[in-house]
């Protein structure tokens, strides 16, 4: 007998959840209204997607969740951990101090605990200092009662590790095991201060973790569901809990991930443009091999440069709540929105604020219940914008056009025509035709592709290194690579026989004679 796994992503306006069938059969889904507590609103998409298609609640397997827990909190500055923070770096360094592009409001909450201690590696992994404990130990002793959390960053720690794993040893034994531990070379990439600032803010965002993966077990087991669960990444694979609670700065952006992976699988399309049109924004991103293309830019995060990988997402200002308006017969298109008081401000409510979402209802487009008559609601713009009605539709849909196709050229990286697809609840704002589009495609189910996105995701496992090739064989270093890789994916609960390379670069690195950084990503399917 088959099992049945549910995906659901949180937004910032709905929640949306689909139950799924082993093959990735959409049997129910459905968009509720995200909720303060958001835990509320996670268990009526559940409910509800249960009602519509009931299951036993036994074959249930998996549940996997993308949330912006993580996102919000960084953003919201609440809840965050007091970090201290030790750079394994000295004589090297020392210029440029720790969290020195940090926003002064985020430093502050985040305590005045960071210090820079001798250690590091040269690029090819000899040391370039060693460790002196009592240094270290002196700073941790300092930390004492005033730290939630620490952060270790070290000179090349990407290449050899030992020095920050030894500092996370004594720190166990001067601050206790229960000492919330983020090493940089488990989050970041080789550039030292952008990865120290991703391992303070994964550090930062452990208490969140630990209260966004135990409200979603118990949310879950209320139910009665007894089922593995998962966290989204921002790369459209999963996480185990554990693993969310040790790197929750990997959740972060996993909402466009799961929409490019769910709009990919809907519409069988393997290369292409995604764009996701919520009630905000449109955010399209590039679809490479049924994965979202990761960014090569370093990412900025609640205002902190870092280096993590993040997926190469560009938002532009078209969505359901945009507002419209008409200036001297010119249109102009938000950037504001109504966002989910759309129901309240939209004119095709009995509100008093144009929007796209009206346009698209005048033109019998999508179909909203409770809303003015399409006649009715033709001559209330025509009244609000004090021009003919034909003339606001040409305006508004030739800006919408300009807005989308500015999009797809920034995202394209060649002149060829390639599918763009649509997704979201306000897909129905995209024109049938862009220009460098080969087609644009309107798959079903598209308003839930994140949550479909989240239910087909997989488990993934990347590594990278750098290498001298006046030492070592540049092929053998990757077939280990990807030997060592696949090991520890295996490790992490994925099928042998569903392993597949997604990722796999050499890229020689200038600054540094004969060096060059092998990175590899490989991914597969869950056993069972």
């Amino acid at each position: 007998m088959g099992y049945y796994k549910i995906g659901i992503d949180v937004g910032g306006t709905n929640t949306d959840a689909v139950l799924v069938t082993q093959d990735n059969t959409i049997l129910s889904k459905t968009k509720q209204n995200t909720t303060l507590d958001v835990s509320s609103g996670i268990k009526n998409a559940l409910v509800e997607v249960l009602r519509l298609h009931p299951v036993e609640v036994s074959d249930i397997k998996y549940v996997m969740l993308g949330t912006t827990h993580c996102t919000n909190a960084l953003v919201e500055r609440k809840e965050l951990n007091r970090v201290g923070a030790l750079r394994l770096a000295l004589p090297a360094s020392k210029a440029i101090p720790t969290m020195a592009d940090f926003p002064e409001d985020l430093k502050q909450l985040l305590g005045k605990h960071f210090y820079l201690v001798h250690g590091g590696y040269e690029y090819d992994g000899r040391v370039l200092h060693p460790l002196i404990e009592e240094e270290i130990k002196g700073y941790l002793q300092q930390m004492k009662g005033e730290v939630d959390s620490l952060a270790i960053t070290g000179i090349f720690s990407k290449i050899n590790n030992e020095q920050e794993l030894q500092v996370a040893q004594w720190a166990a034994e001067v601050l206790g095991d229960d000492l919330k531990i983020s090493c940089s070379h488990q989050v970041g990439g080789l550039g030292i201060l952008e990865r120290e600032n991703a391992a303070i803010i994964n550090a930062s965002l452990k208490n969140v973790a630990d209260k966004m993966t135990d409200a979603f077990i118990e949310t879950v087991k209320s139910l009665g569901i007894d089922a593995q669960l998962f966290i989204g990444q921002n790369d459209g694979t999963l996480m185990s809990l554990e693993q969310a609670k040790d790197f929750p700065v990997l959740t972060i952006s996993s909402g466009p991930t799961n929409s490019i992976r769910g709009a990919g699988a809907l519409s069988n399309i393997e290369n292409g443009i995604v764009i996701d049109v919520g009630g905000t924004t449109s955010d399209g991103g590039m679809l490479v091999n049924y994965f979202p293309r990761e960014s090569t830019q370093a990412a900025q995060i609640g205002g902190v440069l870092t280096n993590f990988r993040m997926p190469d997402v560009v938002a532009v200002g078209i969505g359901g709540g945009t507002i419209v308006r008409f200036t001297d017969g010119n249109c102009t298109l938000g950037p504001d929105s109504v966002g989910y008081r759309l129901l309240q401000e939209g004119i095709a409510f009995g509100g008093k604020t144009l929007t796209l979402s009206d346009i698209m209802l005048a033109e019998g487009e999508v179909e909203i219940p409770n809303t003015l008559a399409i006649a009715d609601l033709q001559q209330e713009i025509t009244a609000f914008t004090g021009i003919s009605y034909s003339e606001v539709v040409e305006k508004v849909k030739a800006e919408i056009q300009n807005h989308i196709e500015d999009l797809v050229d920034k995202l394209k990286t060649e002149a060829k025509d390639i599918p763009v697809i649509a997704c979201g609840g306000g897909a129905f704002l995209l024109p049938k035709s862009i220009s460098g589009a080969s087609e644009v495609l309107f798959p079903e189910h598209r308003e839930v592709a994140n949550a479909f996105g989240a239910s087909i995701a997989q488990v993934s496992e990347e590594a990278e290194i750098v290498i001298n090739t006046l030492q070592q064989n540049e092929k053998e270093a990757m077939e280990q690579l990807i030997a060592k890789t696949e090991t520890a994916l295996l490790a992490n609960g994925a099928d042998k026989n569903s392993v597949s390379i997604i990722t796999k670069e050499s890229i020689p690195l200038a600054y540094l004679p004969n060096a060059v950084k092998l990175k590899v990503k490989l991914c597969g399917a869950f056993c069972g």
